[in-house]
Order: C-alpha cells, then structure tokens, then sequence
C-alpha cells in the first residue's frame, strides 16, 4: 500500500485535474494562410496547354506546403494541450 501515496497527496493530484479539466482550453488562432484557397490558374491567350499544366503544378505543389505547414500547427498545438496519461502500478 505505500505504492499508492498518501491521501493527502492522492487528493492533492485529484483537485489538481479536477482544476485543469474544468479551467477549460483556449485555442490559439489557425494561421490566416490556413483558410486561403487554392488560386486558379486559367489559361492565357494562345499559351499552350503545357505551360498551363506546369503553372497548375507550382500552384498544387505551394497548396501542398500550405497544408503540411498547416497540418504541423495542429499537431504542434495538440501535443501542447494533450497531458500524459498517468501510468498505473500492476495489478496484483
């Protein structure tokens, strides 16, 4: 039973949680450049549609990056909020 702690800090660690959980989460603001769309490329007068196809890439691949950057954000952002799962002793 020494394993467990005392009740003092039994009760100490509970109010400590009960505190975080009902003190709420405020999320930072997503990046502006999260919520841009995509630009459209239209092709030009008498431009062929190769160069048109290589334009649409540059535009795809600058979404892409957007995106991963976006995406590292969240992550970043989750793994700030998240708090580790306390490990519990084996059960005998």
């Amino acid at each position: 039973m020494t394993g467990c702690g005392t009740l003092d800090q039994r009760l100490a660690t509970a109010s400590r949680e009960i505190g975080r959980e009902a003190a709420g989460v405020t999320l930072p603001a997503l990046p502006p450049r999260c919520r841009e769309d995509m630009p459209r490329v239209a092709p030009r007068a008498g431009e062929k549609w190769r160069a048109v196809q290589g334009r649409w890439q540059i535009v795809a691949d600058g979404v892409d990056r957007r995106t991963a950057d976006c995406a590292a954000f969240y992550d970043d952002v989750r793994s700030g909020l998240s708090t580790p799962t306390p490990s519990l002793p084996p059960s005998r």
